[in-house]
């Protein structure tokens, strides 16, 4: 009678080293995952930089309060009429082109003829000279710049705040243009976008930030990054079954 032997399995195959070999494929697979969520992003900030250039290329679009504001997001518009300079506010964390730190003035624009207004970022200030009244227009003028849509307050715990000053009621810093909730504190009724000014050759303040300054963020830097420790884990991880192996 012959007696066949089953043979053992390896120790690498059984027990708790299992459970290590899932969580080293778990943080693996993760990690690779994250490195093609960073080009993802790389190539929607690529697309959003093409489409902003292919923007400026195009004429100037007048608006009106009678415009769709579908028909002019991320194009040039151009409107004239005269600041409600006593409602103007600043936009905070804004930095110069020179990477310098301070606000944007932001300014309600009363439109020519018409009863609306319209939110106009009229560019870059340092923040020791933030006091928006200290830049007041009262001519006429006419902006040239591009229509964006409102900068809606995310529906999170963590996003920050609008909010007033202790013993204040009226909300002269953002962190967004919340056009909405700017609208509480506006005598005119806004329409819903805003307007990136555009500069006009003024080395004046408030200063426009040059629109064809565009990057491409930190996305390949932190892909590389997630790929680089992804292969490090791999690597480390082959290099301890070995050690292992030749242990026992």
């Amino acid at each position: 009678m012959t007696t066949t032997t089953v043979p053992a399995t390896h120790r690498l195959l059984r027990g708790w080293w299992i459970a290590k070999h899932l969580f080293a494929l778990v943080i693996l697979a993760t990690l690779i995952v994250l490195g093609f969520w960073q080009l993802d992003r790389l190539e929607q900030r690529r697309a959003a930089n093409a489409t902003r250039l292919a923007a400026l290329a195009q004429p100037a679009l007048p608006l009106t309060p009678a415009t769709d504001p579908a028909t002019v997001i991320g194009r040039r518009v151009v409107v004239s009429g005269v600041f409600r300079n006593e409602e103007s506010v600043v936009l905070r964390g804004r930095r110069s082109d020179s990477g310098v730190d301070g606000v944007h003035l932001l300014t309600p624009l009363q439109i020519e003829g018409s009863e609306y207004a319209v939110l106009v970022d009229r560019g870059w200030l340092p923040s020791a000279q933030g006091a928006a009244t200290a830049y007041a227009v009262t001519r006429p003028v006419t902006i040239e710049g591009i229509a964006q849509a409102p900068q809606l307050r995310p529906d999170s715990p963590l996003a920050g705040r609008d909010l007033p000053l202790p013993g204040e009621t009226r909300i002269n810093a953002w962190l967004r243009v919340d056009v909405p909730a700017i609208q509480q504190q506006v005598g005119a009724p806004l329409l819903p976008l805003f307007i990136e000014q555009l500069p006009d050759g003024s080395t004046s303040l408030p200063r426009p930030p040059d629109p064809y300054r565009l990057d491409e963020g930190p996305h390949l830097n932190y892909a590389l990054q997630w790929f680089t420790f992804a292969g490090i884990i791999g690597v480390g991880y082959l290099l301890l079954l070995r050690q292992e192996v030749q242990r026992r």
